[in-house]
């Protein structure tokens, strides 16, 4: 594994993200984050209380219980809708207690719906003084709206920004990524691997990719994910259920992609230049 330094923290830049995690034989699941923990080293674990309206938590928890916690960075996050109600505490120990844990390290608003930013920054941090969690965070939020939070106090204290971000969608190029590296805001990608099975499918076995693929010695999913951190400035998360899955996405990920073949794929799959919406799902 390869990690990335931010904030004093240690974080892998390959982690598991588990939507829709329990839609598969539950023990096969926890098999195959097992093996990505033992094989690749990979303890970023991201969940949500939205995912399977707890069920991703509670499957952690069989993960969490066999391992070192110390070892484990845990991003979790809370509804806008919960929010907006004020349930930060009543949240935050919800998820707690479905993990089976006494903290979470990474605790993200999980939308920016109509929460109050300031009140959600004071929650985020008495959460913080309370042990809870370590650090907090936001996601899907575009750069107008990561303005917006630096302008409250102790905005700037916000850990993280999880963004749509992959080969096929680079909107957050162009200013969102700039902006978090300028502010000290760690980005981590999610649905590196396309955000339907469909753009994946489409991606995976588009021509171009396959050649480029095959001459890098990665398959078209691992070429994907080399993309997403390819810079080491930005971790990802992705989900699979299968260890056979997993062993071939993970396939010579680390081994930078040549200047050539990055060409190759931006010609392909071009950068933005200019601003529009962020890609959300």
């Amino acid at each position: 594994m390869e990690y990335l330094i931010h904030r004093g923290e240690k974080i892998p830049l390959i982690g598991f993200g588990t939507y829709r995690l329990g839609n598969n034989e539950r023990s096969a699941e926890v098999r195959t984050i097992r093996y990505g923990i033992d094989r690749f080293g990979m303890t970023l674990l991201d969940t949500a209380e939205m995912y399977g309206s707890g069920l991703s938590e509670e499957i952690l928890s069989d993960i969490i219980s066999g391992c070192d916690r110390d070892s484990l960075f845990i991003v979790d996050k809370i509804l806008p809708s919960n929010a907006e109600k004020g349930l930060y505490r009543e949240c935050c120990q919800q998820s707690l207690e479905r993990l089976g844990t006494d903290h979470i390290d990474l605790y993200l608003l999980h939308w920016r719906g109509n929460v109050d930013m300031q009140d959600m920054v004071d929650n985020m941090e008495r959460l913080k003084e309370s042990g809870m969690i370590r650090h907090w965070g936001v996601s899907n939020f575009d750069t107008h709206e990561m303005e917006e939070l630096f302008s409250c106090r102790n905005g700037s204290d916000c850990f993280c920004d999880q963004v749509l971000y992959n080969i096929s969608e680079r909107g957050a190029e162009y200013d969102l990524i700039p902006w978090c590296k300028a502010h000290d805001v760690l980005v981590m990608a999610y649905s590196p691997l396309c955000n339907s099975r469909a753009a994946r499918t489409a991606v995976a076995n588009d021509d171009i990719v396959k050649r480029i693929a095959a001459n890098e010695q990665k398959t078209p999913e691992s070429l994907m994910l080399s993309f997403a951190v390819r810079n080491k400035d930005v971790v990802t998360v992705f989900k699979t259920s299968s260890i056979g899955h997993l062993d071939l996405n993970m396939q010579n990920v680390f081994v930078p992609i040549s200047g050539k073949d990055m060409a190759k794929l931006a010609q392909h799959y071009a950068p933005p230049t200019k601003k529009y919406p962020l890609e959300k799902i």
